[in-house]
């Protein structure tokens, strides 16, 4: 029997993430000719169970601190052409891309494969960083891994297929300098390097774990062995990464001038890499800033620009010196470009330097508030230290956005419902007419802002200039829950000077018959917590989800009245609780199997409550999973006929009639690919057949 793909992982102690992670592989399972391999390292019942259920090639390893041994016994036992290796604490978001690899005949024109491993930073699901991740080759006799830890599966041989398709991994989480796995690492990786002196690698791997574990002196002296090695072995790609990471460990000493004279050494005397150098031109923008040198800050600023548009010109160079997560999404992250770039205006504006200070402005994402937004408060800085050269230089990004649009006048915005214009400058606009007399237009332009933003710090600024202009701030009030609403008036009231006291109580007057309940502030749930952490899979993902839903319901039942808990006031309650209703709206379409609006309003709950990210993108993922299982849409007829094949396909298995029992397992599986028990006898059938080659 021909095997395309063989996939093998290390299964430790992980019972929910490794369930999770075989549950991910599944589509390959049945979509591709595919075996699956487990490696056992350890001894724990609940772990073997799970993996029985998958596939019957299970490998029992005795632990030796060894990973790469421990890889190469399920490479040995690999038949496939292909092989793909992956954690017991990762699982595939989604894996159309590799099965179209195979079924579409590509993989016949690549020799090894690298897919991404998303590191998260945090349980929300929220932050995180791409590592490329080299996991999978055409198998060859020398194929073998090396190294005793950060396993090296090698020789990699060109062409290189680089997937999009991610694993999520949790893994560095809840790592500290004194969980398990940094006092694991570290003693291996130092055993590696007495026995390997000159493998580079080894410094790499034992440089990022001191970095991680925060000893910076550490990292940097093993930074610098790796480059003195590399520098006598001509290695330019490992070397690359270590530049980039020593850069990032000087800026940790203190003082800023040692660190500054380090990158510019390397600039100078290594020739680095198109893709180091915009990396070590970041880090000297970040530092240049710190130490308050705008004039070089805005040198290598327009140096990075310039570099980073000569990159994006000759896009392959992004591959080709990628090393790890030293890439183009380590480069162009939003927070690190744009960060990059604000430090740039405001040098700009330092420096009086007009034309630069709008060049960087206007290269921030103006059509993407959700970024955008990260940088309001930059702006509110500005705009006070700096006046009307940035407010300027703002009208000019407005109207130019405008004549994109081909809109005539800013007062003309209402007749354009569906072209969203930054509100950020609307507000300037807005606040510029009121500033010199109050006016329709600037009134009718500062309701409209109100009505169209949700971002908490834009209505925290719509406050306090209502409150500054007499203007009345119930359409503000009206759309805002309780939480957002008490954050924005704290910040707000503390910022405004106390001779608008009288206008702040005119305020409160408004808005206290009908919205004296913005003074409640709420708690989170553990529920939350336990959605985050848990790894539950379908139908438990779910259960549970409706859990927290019902349980926040019946905690704010305990503190409301009943007419307030009602959808017609659904805009007055806390985020934890608009979340839930929406939440649970969706879940009922889910049930009535409306996918689309069941999609849209869980979209609307990641708007609403931002912390549950990584959940709804789960729900996401297992529901997109079960739309595609035709089981979930049989008639009873289809269900007991199915179940008849099953026993038949039971019968032929225990008299060993193999190739009946592959037909009618041909046919059935792609009905049922969610069945495990399908999936076994299928990686059965394959064992059985390495077993007659054997013989």
């Amino acid at each position: 029997m021909y095997i395309a793909l063989t996939i093998s992982l290390l299964a430790s102690n992980r019972t929910a993430s490794l369930e999770r992670c075989l549950d991910s592989i599944k589509p390959l399972l049945v979509k591709i000719p595919c075996e699956l391999i487990i490696v056992l390292t350890n001894t724990d019942a609940d772990v073997k169970k799970i993996a029985e259920n998958y596939t019957p090639q299970l490998i029992p390893f005795k632990w030796c601190n060894d990973f790469s041994a421990a890889r190469n016994i399920g490479l040995k036992s690999a038949q496939g052409e292909w092989f793909l290796y992956i954690d017991d604490d990762e699982w595939f978001d989604d894996v159309d891309e590799i099965c179209q690899f195979f079924l579409s005949g590509e993989y016949r024109h690549y020799n090894s494969a690298h897919y991404i491993q998303r590191n998260y930073q945090n349980w929300e699901g929220t932050k995180y960083s791409d590592f490329s991740a080299f996991r999978m080759i055409k198998r060859i006799s020398a194929s073998h891994f090396q190294g005793e830890i950060h396993e090296e599966l090698t020789p990699r041989i060109a062409p290189c297929k680089y997937f999009q398709t991610f694993v999520h991994h949790y893994g560095y989480v809840t790592d500290s300098a004194n969980s398990p796995k940094a006092f694991r690492n570290i003693p291996m990786l130092l055993q590696s390097i007495e026995k390997h002196p000159k493998q580079v690698k080894n410094y790499i791997q034992i440089a990022k774990e001191f970095g991680l574990e925060g000893n910076w002196k550490a990292a940097e002296k093993y930074c610098r062995i790796g480059l003195d090695i590399c520098q006598k072995s001509k290695d330019s790609y490992s070397m690359g990464w270590l530049q980039a990471y020593l850069a990032y460990l000087t800026g940790k000493a203190p003082g800023k001038t040692p660190a500054i004279q380090e990158i510019i050494n390397i600039l100078n005397e290594e020739s680095p890499s198109e893709l180091v150098r915009l990396i070590l031109y970041q880090q000297l923008i970040y530092l240049y800033f710190e130490a308050q040198e705008s004039e070089q800050v805005v040198r290598y600023g327009w140096k990075f620009e310039n570099l980073l548009d000569e990159m994006d010109s000759q896009a392959y160079l992004w591959k080709e010196q990628s090393y790890g997560e030293f890439c183009e999404n380590y480069v162009k992250n939003p927070e690190r470009l744009f960060g990059t770039r604000a430090a740039c205006v405001a040098s700009a504006l330092e420096l009086q330097e007009q034309k630069s200070a709008a060049y960087f402005l206007k290269r921030f994402p103006w059509d993407t508030e959700e970024i955008l937004g990260r940088y309001y408060s930059d702006f509110e800085k500005w705009k006070t230290k700096y006046a009307a050269p940035y407010v300027q230089i703002l009208f000019e990004i407005l109207q130019d956005i405008m004549i994109s649009f081909n809109i005539p006048e800013v007062s003309c915005i209402y007749k354009y419902p569906d072209i969203q214009i930054p509100i950020y400058l609307l507000l300037q606009k807005s606040l510029d007419s009121l500033s010199k007399e109050i006016n329709t237009d600037g009134l009718n332009l500062f309701i409209y802002c109100i009505l169209h933003t949700d971002n908490a710090f834009l209505q925290q600024q719509l406050f306090k200039e209502g409150i500054r202009h007499q203007i009345n701030v119930m359409p503000l009030a009206e759309k805002m829950d309780l939480d957002t609403w008490n954050i924005c008036t704290a910040k707000a009231i503390k910022e405004l000077s106390y001779d608008l006291n009288n206008q702040l109580c005119i305020c409160e007057a408004e808005l206290h018959e009908k919205y004296y309940l913005h003074s409640l502030c709420l708690k989170r749930h553990r529920l939350e917590q336990k959605l985050n952490k848990g790894f539950l899979r379908w139908p438990k993902l779910i259960e549970t989800l409706e859990e927290y839903c019902l349980c926040t319901l019946d905690f704010y039942r305990g503190l409301y009245r009943k007419d307030l808990l009602c959808e017609e006031r659904i805009g007055l309650l806390p985020c934890e609780i608009r979340f839930s209703m929406t939440v649970l709206n969706a879940l009922e379409k889910l049930k009535q199997e409306k996918m689309a609006e069941a999609v849209r309003l869980f979209g609307d709950g990641i708007h609403i409550y931002p912390d549950m990210t990584g959940v709804i993108t789960e729900v996401f993922r297992q529901t997109a999973r079960r739309m595609d299982n035709p089981m979930l849409h049989a008639g009873n007829e289809f269900l007991q006929l199915a179940e008849k094949m099953k026993e038949t396909l039971k019968i032929l298995m225990d008299a060993n009639q193999t190739s009946q029992a592959s037909e009618i397992l041909a046919q059935l599986l792609p009905l049922m690919p969610e069945d495990l028990e399908l999936i076994w006898t299928n990686q059965e059938l394959i064992r059985r057949a390495k077993l007659c080659a054997y013989s």
